[in-house]
C-alpha cells in the first residue's frame, strides 16, 4: 500500500472514486466530513471509530474527484483506506489494516455508510432523511420503480401523515398534508416548479397531472418553510424530482438506457416507458424519455358490501389512456457552474361522470412543465448560489354532454399558466464556537387562469353563466426569506429563520346579484385583492449521541387566496345554484408547534444491519380557514332566511389539527421489516360561521359548508420480506390499514366511511445487473372498499395481480 491511499481493484468503486464531484464539506470532525463525502460522491465508507475520535479537519469547497477528497482529509492522520470486493471503502489505521484478500469489514464498527442514491430507510428514503431536524418523508427512487403503480397516488400510500384525494375516473391527484389539502395550501412542485391548477367540480378543484415513470425521488416537508418552496403555502411541500442522465449511466460507459414493460389483471392493460441518458462531452449530458400507460375499467373488490355500488363490477369510466415524455440537459459551464434545462409533458384523456354513469363529462387534458436552474459553488464559503426560472401549462379541454331534460352538448376549456423564478445563496461563517449557515433569497410566481365556453345550443343559456365556477383572473405572488443555523460541536443546532409574503389578486366575475326586493340582475365587477405578512420560523436539534437526534420547530404559515376564491362567479351547469366572488376575502393563517427525534442504528443486532426511524408530533391552529357554502339573506316576501347562492368565505372559529407520525425500516440484509403509522385529529365545525367581511353574506347565520377533505383518523402501513439466493430473489408482502374521519359538507362521498384492511404480495427476482422481474399482488382479498379521501364516490380496485420487466442496458 502506498500512503495516504491504497486500495483494491474493484472496477465499480475505482469509477466512482475518479468521478468528478463538486464537494461542499464543512470543517469540523473527520466523522461528519466523511459522512459528507459519502453522501457527496455516492460512495460507501466504513470505519473504526476509535480511529478517528477527536480529530477535526478543515473544510473544503472544490470540484476534484473522491479520491482526492480523501487523500486531503486522510493527509496527516495516519490513516489509509482500501476498498473491499463489496465495494465498501475501508478506512483504518496503519496498525490495523484490513486487506481486501483476507479482511471481513463487518467485524469493524460502521459509523459512515453513506451514498447519495441509497435506500437507507423506509420506501427508499437517503441517509440524510434520518439527519435532518425535520418532518420530512422521502420516496425514493428504488421504490418508485419497483412499484407497478395505476397513478402518482399509489406512491404515497406508506407515507405517514400524508394522504391522497384520488378520483379513480381522474388521473390527477390532490395531495393532503396532516388534514390540509386543496386551493393551494400545500405546494406541490415538479422539479421546482409549481402545479397550480385549478378546475371546478362535485369534489377538489386543485389537481395535478404527473406520471412516476420518471421521477426519481419524492420529498415532503410537512409544516411551512423559510425557504424555497414556501411562499404562499402553510401545509407543507411536495417536490417531484425527475431523473436525469446520470441516474441513467452506469460506470465506465458515456450512455445509458433504462425501461419497464408491464400489464397485469383487471383493467390494467399496459406500463410502458423508455429513457435513455448520454455524455455528450465531459461536460454535457442529455436524457430523454417516453411513457405510455393504459387502463381499462377496472372492478371493485367482491368481499364486502358497498352502498350505492354492486360489489365486483365494472367501475365506470376509470380507463385512461396516458402519455408522457422528458427531456433534460445537464451543462457544466466550468469547474464551478452548472445549467440544468428540463421539460416534462404529461398527456391523458378521460371520462367522468356519476356513479350511475350518467351526466359524462369528456376531459383531455394536458401538463407540460418547464425549468432552467444554474448553480454556482465556488470555493469559497460565501457562496453556494441557485438560481431558477420555470413555467408550467396545463389545460383541460372538457365536453359537458347534453343532459337529459336539461342543456345540449356545452364544451368548456380551462387553462392555468404559472410562470416562476427564485435566487437564494448559502453562506458559511467559521467562529470559535461553531458555524453559521444564512440562507437567504427571494421567490416569485405569477398565475392566469383563463376559460373558454361554447354551447351547442345557446338558447340553453341567455346570460352566458353556465360557464360554472371556472373564473378568469390573476394571482401574482412575491416572497424574500432569510435563514439562520448555527451549529456547535456536532451537538446543538438552533434555527431561525423569516419570511416576507406579498400577493396581489385581480380579475373580473360576473354573477346574479339580489337586490332588496331579491329582484336578480346580473352584474361585472372588478375585484382586487392584496395583502402581506411577515412568517418567522424557529428550530432546535440536539443530538446527545451519535445516531440519535432531538428537534423542535415552530411555524407561522402563510395561505394566500387563490383566483378561484376570490373571483368565483357565473351559474351551475344547467341552472340553480349561483355563484358569488368574495373581494374581501382574508388569507389563511396557522401557527405549528412539532417535536420528533431521528434515530440511525448500524450493527446493534446483526452484522451490518441498520435501524432508520423518524417519529413526530406536531399541532396546529388555524385562523380564516375559508371554505365554500351558501349565503343566506333575509327574503322580504316572507322575512325568513332564504339561500342566494354560494361562496367561500373564512370562519370565525379556528380550525385545529394535530397528531403524531413514525416511519421506521429495520433492514438486515437477509430480511427486513418497515412500519409507518400516523394518528391525525381535526377539529372542523360542523357549520360555517361566516365572518363580518362580505358585503354578500348575512353574518348571524350559519349554512352548510360545501366540502372538505378531513384527513384519515388512523393509518398504518407494514412492510417486511426477505432477500435469498444472493439478493437475487426478493419476497414481501405490504398491509395497510384506515380508519376514515367523516367527510364534511353536501357534496361529500355518499359512502359510508368504514375501517379497510388491504393485504399486498410482491417479490422480485433480477436475472442480472441488467433485468429483474417484478410481480405484484394489490388487494389480495379482493375487499370492497372506498379510500378514505374518494369525495367523488368511486370505490377503489378490487384484486389486481401485475407483471413488469425492469430493464437497463
Amino acid at each position: 500500500m502506498t500512503l495516504p491511499a491504497a486500495y483494491a481493484q474493484s472496477e465499480a468503486s475505482r469509477s466512482e472514486l475518479s468521478k468528478q464531484v463538486a464537494f461542499n464539506i464543512p470543517a469540523g470532525s473527520l466523522s461528519g466530513a466523511l459522512l459528507q463525502v459519502g453522501q457527496q460522491a455516492g460512495i460507501r465508507l466504513s470505519v473504526n471509530a476509535q480511529n478517528i475520535k477527536g480529530i477535526n479537519v478543515s473544510g473544503f469547497k472544490e470540484l476534484m474527484t473522491a479520491q482526492g477528497a480523501l487523500d486531503v482529509l486522510l493527509d496527516g492522520t495516519g490513516l489509509v483506506y482500501e476498498i473491499d470486493p463489496s465495494g465498501i471503502i475501508i478506512i483504518s489505521s496503519l496498525q490495523d489494516t484490513v486487506s481486501a484478500g483476507d479482511g471481513d469489514p463487518s467485524l469493524l464498527p460502521v459509523i459512515v455508510t453513506a451514498s447519495s442514491g441509497d435506500a437507507a430507510g423506509w420506501q427508499g428514503a437517503p441517509e440524510w432523511v434520518y439527519e435532518t431536524p425535520r418532518a420530512i418523508s422521502v420516496v425514493g427512487r428504488d421504490e418508485i420503480k419497483n412499484s407497478n403503480a395505476r397513478g402518482a397516488a399509489d406512491l404515497f400510500v406508506g407515507v405517514p401523515g400524508v394522504n391522497v384525494a384520488d378520483n379513480p375516473q381522474d388521473p390527477g391527484i390532490s395531495i393532503n398534508i396532516r388534514g390540509l389539502q386543496d386551493q393551494n395550501r400545500v405546494n406541490v412542485m415538479i422539479d421546482g416548479a409549481r402545479q397550480n391548477f385549478q378546475k371546478a367540480g362535485h369534489d377538489e378543484v386543485g389537481r395535478f397531472y404527473i406520471d412516476p415513470a420518471f421521477v426519481k425521488q419524492v420529498e415532503i416537508e410537512k409544516s411551512a418553510i423559510s425557504g424555497v418552496g414556501g411562499a404562499g403555502a402553510m401545509g407543507g411541500i411536495v417536490n417531484f424530482r425527475t431523473i436525469e442522465a446520470s441516474d441513467l449511466i452506469k460506470p465506465d460507459r458515456s450512455y445509458g438506457i433504462e425501461g419497464k414493460l408491464g400489464a397485469g389483471t383487471n383493467a390494467y392493460n399496459l406500463n410502458g416507458n423508455l429513457a435513455a441518458g448520454m455524455e455528450l462531452t465531459e461536460n454535457i449530458s442529455f436524457a430523454a424519455g417516453v411513457s405510455k400507460k393504459n387502463l381499462g375499467k377496472y372492478e371493485s373488490g367482491s368481499n364486502g358490501s358497498l352502498k350505492y355500488s354492486e360489489t365486483g363490477k365494472p367501475v365506470v369510466f376509470t380507463g385512461s389512456e396516458a402519455l408522457s415524455w422528458l427531456t433534460k440537459f445537464n451543462l457544466r459551464l466550468g469547474d464551478d457552474h452548472e445549467l440544468v434545462l428540463g421539460a416534462l409533458g404529461f398527456h391523458d384523456a378521460f371520462t367522468n361522470s356519476t356513479i350511475d354513469g350518467g351526466f359524462r363529462n369528456n376531459s383531455d387534458v394536458s401538463n407540460i412543465t418547464g425549468t432552467a436552474t444554474y448553480t454556482w459553488q465556488p470555493d469559497d464559503s460565501w457562496f453556494d448560489l441557485e438560481a431558477k426560472i420555470w413555467a408550467n401549462h396545463t389545460q383541460n379541454d372538457q365536453e359537458r354532454t347534453a343532459r337529459t331534460g336539461g342543456p345540449s352538448t356545452i364544451y368548456n376549456d380551462v387553462v392555468m399558466q404559472t410562470f416562476g423564478g427564485s435566487l437564494q445563496n448559502t453562506s458559511e461563517f467559521d467562529f470559535r464556537l461553531g458555524n453559521l449557515f444564512w440562507n437567504v433569497g427571494v421567490e416569485a410566481f405569477y398565475d392566469d387562469g383563463d376559460r373558454k365556453t361554447k354551447k351547442a345550443n345557446l338558447t340553453n343559456d341567455p346570460d352566458n353563466v353556465w360557464f360554472g365556477t371556472d373564473p378568469v383572473g390573476t394571482r401574482s405572488v412575491f416572497s424574500a426569506f432569510n435563514q439562520l443555523t448555527f451549529e456547535h460541536n456536532e451537538w446543538l443546532e438552533l434555527g431561525a429563520g423569516l419570511r416576507y409574503d406579498h400577493f396581489q389578486l385581480k380579475g373580473d366575475s360576473t354573477f346574479y346579484h339580489l337586490d332588496s326586493s331579491f329582484l336578480p340582475s346580473l352584474v361585472e365587477e372588478h375585484i382586487e385583492n392584496s395583502g402581506n405578512r411577515l412568517s418567522p420560523t424557529f428550530s432546535v436539534a440536539i443530538t446527545p449521541l451519535d445516531g440519535l437526534q432531538f428537534f423542535g420547530k415552530y411555524s407561522d404559515g402563510y395561505r394566500i387566496p387563490t383566483i378561484m376564491e376570490t373571483l368565483l362567479g357565473g351559474q351551475h351547469i344547467n341552472g340553480g345554484t349561483n355563484f358569488l366572488p368574495n373581494p374581501v376575502l382574508l388569507p389563511e393563517t396557522s401557527k405549528t408547534w412539532e417535536a420528533g427525534v431521528n434515530i440511525s442504528l448500524d450493527d446493534k443486532i446483526l452484522a451490518n444491519d441498520r435501524l432508520r426511524m423518524k417519529i413526530s408530533y406536531f399541532t396546529r391552529k388555524i385562523d380564516n380557514y375559508t371554505a365554500q357554502g351558501p349565503v343566506w339573506d333575509i327574503d322580504p316576501a316572507t322575512s325568513l332566511p332564504k339561500a342566494i347562492g354560494t361562496q367561500y368565505v373564512n370562519f370565525l372559529d379556528t380550525v385545529g389539527t394535530q397528531g403524531f407520525e413514525i416511519e421506521a425500516l429495520y433492514d438486515a440484509g437477509l430480511f427486513y421489516g418497515g412500519i409507518s403509522a400516523s394518528r391525525t385529529y381535526t377539529d372542523l365545525p360542523e357549520l360555517a360561521r361566516y365572518a363580518d367581511k362580505d358585503p354578500y353574506t348575512s353574518p348571524e347565520l350559519s349554512g352548510s359548508i360545501v366540502l372538505i377533505n378531513a384527513a384519515p383518523q388512523t393509518k398504518l402501513s407494514l412492510d417486511a420480506g426477505f432477500r435469498l439466493f444472493d439478493k437475487k430473489l426478493v419476497v414481501g408482502g405490504r398491509m395497510k390499514y384506515v380508519k376514515p374521519d367523516t367527510q364534511v359538507g353536501v357534496l361529500a362521498s355518499g359512502y359510508e366511511a368504514t375501517d379497510y384492511t388491504i393485504v399486498d404480495l410482491y417479490g422480485s427476482y433480477e436475472f442480472n445487473e441488467n433485468a429483474t422481474l417484478r410481480v405484484d399482488v394489490n388487494n389480495l382479498g379482493d375487499v370492497a372498499y372506498v379510500d378514505a379521501l374518494t369525495a367523488g364516490g368511486f370505490p377503489s380496485p378490487g384484486r389486481t395481480i401485475t407483471a413488469a420487466l425492469n430493464f437497463t442496458f
